[in-house]
């Protein structure tokens, strides 16, 4: 029997340090904002809701009792699988609008050089663009 209390107590001792790191390393990164305020909020409530799993890991045993669920430890891995996701969504979302708004600056910039050229070309037919170049080049 304190074989078993023990380990539980070195359970909890575990959990709730890593918690306390994880909740540590998301706070100063929010605080020194490397994080995008969009993204912080949630980083931070993964945090808390990781903290108290942390120092209260019997909360998860009655959440799966309650929902029904025979083995309790697998409802946070469940849950950390199911935001993984989400975030993976997420990222792919957001690598997909900002690789729309990269090919349409392209786009975008394409135009203004074949414009530049073309304006380029017209006045050096009109004989306005290249006169500095051949006057200096004669004074040499």
């Amino acid at each position: 029997h304190h074989f078993r209390v023990s380990n539980l107590i070195y359970y909890q001792i575990f959990t709730s340090t890593v918690a306390l790191l994880f909740f540590i390393i998301v706070f100063f990164l929010i605080r020194r904002d490397s994080i995008l305020m969009g993204a912080a909020f949630r980083w931070f409530s993964i945090a808390v809701m990781t903290l108290i799993l942390g120092f209260y890991p019997k909360i998860s045993d009655v959440a799966a009792s309650f929902l029904g669920i025979s083995y309790p430890p697998i409802l946070p891995v469940t849950l950390a699988c199911l935001l993984l996701m989400i975030k993976s969504l997420l990222a792919d979302i957001e690598r997909t609008k900002t690789q729309v708004k990269l090919d349409r600056l392209a786009q975008r910039l394409a135009i203004i050089e074949l414009e530049l050229n073309e304006t380029k070309k017209h006045l050096k037919n009109e004989g306005f663009y290249g006169q500095n170049n051949t006057s200096q080049s004669t004074r040499s």
